[in-house]
């Protein structure tokens, strides 16, 4: 879970199935461009408090049209949704940014994790989003009643143990 998102299930030996991610537009659920798009749309539709709305504007210097732009116009809109995860992170404590980054987190989970092994596995998340969302993403596993098991920011650390 970072820019993008996908998930597998490893069965010890090799990734046995996988829900495709299918990329920002048909899913990548749970991931900064996504959750990006969802602060974004929420923000332009008048669907998030106008003290909310107004530190967006504020602290990123844009408008409706210059974001439209970035999205429709220019290369790379889900990088540029994603560069959006920082605010939510700043801002986690209002609660319509935390049932924002909640609902999220509860949708990768419906949409992809629970099409595994969930009630006997724990779901173990690795990447940026993963890392720094670790609260929003327990909390949503716990009400969707699935463990969750370790989280970490970057792989590294666990293909090297693997290797090992």
């Amino acid at each position: 879970m970072g820019t993008g998102s996908n998930s597998c299930y490893y069965d010890g030996d090799a990734i046995s199935f996988n829900v495709p991610a299918l990329g920002f537009i048909l899913g990548d659920e749970g991931s900064g461009a996504n959750l990006g798009k969802r602060l974004v749309s929420d923000l332009l539709k008048n669907q998030l408090p106008a003290d909310l709305k107004q530190a967006f504007f504020d602290e990123h210097n844009t408008s409706q049209a210059d974001i439209i732009d970035r999205v429709y116009r220019q290369p790379f809109p889900s990088r540029f949704l994603a560069s959006f995860s920082p605010f939510l992170s700043r801002h986690r404590e209002h609660p319509a940014v935390h049932q924002l980054l909640v609902k999220a987190f509860k949708s990768f989970i419906r949409r992809n994790v629970m099409q595994y092994q969930y009630n006997t596995l724990a779901m173990n998340c690795i990447g940026s989003v993963a890392h720094y969302y670790c609260n929003e993403i327990t909390e949503a596993a716990n009400e969707l009643g699935v463990s969750i098991g370790q989280i970490m920011k970057s792989p590294m650390e666990g293909l090297v143990a693997y290797h090992s």
